[in-house]
């Protein structure tokens, strides 16, 4: 029972961080960074690497270690929890091309309509940014404030408020530019497919 409660917290909130991720995907973009995040539920560190269509995040948290990759050429994203050799296979559903916030449709629950409004520009960590404030329309899903770097065509930093996880910071650091392997985006050898968990469809509140 534990297992299965621990496995459906942690595939909906690497839902959370698909968000941040595929936000801001580029055709042309690649570097590695290190991730950092602090939350009133999970904090943790790991790093992020993106080469074309393709990405790769790892991620360490109190409730163990967590790798997703992404392949947007696909269409498919994968959850692998390596405790257990295994992965689950997701759909990624977008529209129109690159993954800019105004692109982004959803995840696999339904539960991310959204209205999107850019709100400024700032510098982070050296990169200058488009500030976008995103409202979910599920009240519960809260707000996503997120910084787009436009030289790297990616999210370098966001901050999430909700009344389901609180509120949580995320943020690239120490960014290096190419030098990224295809071999990271494969799925390692010995890793079986696993059925997705059935997690529980959110209320909408007007």
């Amino acid at each position: 029972m534990y297992i299965k409660i621990r496995l459906r917290f942690s595939i909906l909130f690497m839902g959370f961080l698909a968000i941040t991720v595929l936000s801001g995907v580029s055709f042309a973009s690649e570097f590695s960074a290190d991730f950092i995040m602090k939350g009133s539920t999970m904090s943790g560190k790991g790093k992020v690497w993106v080469k074309g269509q393709k990405m790769r995040q790892e991620f360490s948290s109190q409730m163990g270690k967590m790798i997703t990759i992404m392949d947007l050429d696909q269409g498919f994203s994968w959850v692998l929890i390596p405790a257990n050799k295994a992965y689950i296979k997701n759909k990624i559903k977008t529209k129109g091309k690159g993954f800019r916030p105004d692109n982004f449709v959803g995840m696999q629950q339904g539960q991310m309509e959204a209205q999107i409004k850019l709100v400024g520009t700032e510098i982070v960590n050296g990169y200058k940014c488009d500030k976008y404030l995103i409202t979910y329309k599920n009240k519960q899903m809260g707000t996503m404030t997120q910084w787009f770097a436009k030289k790297l065509n990616y999210p370098i930093k966001m901050i999430n408020n909700s009344a389901m996880m609180g509120e949580f910071v995320s943020e690239l650091k120490d960014i290096r530019r190419g030098g990224v392997k295809d071999s990271l985006f494969n799925i390692p050898s010995g890793y079986k497919e696993m059925k997705q968990p059935q997690i529980p469809q959110m209320p909408m509140k007007e």
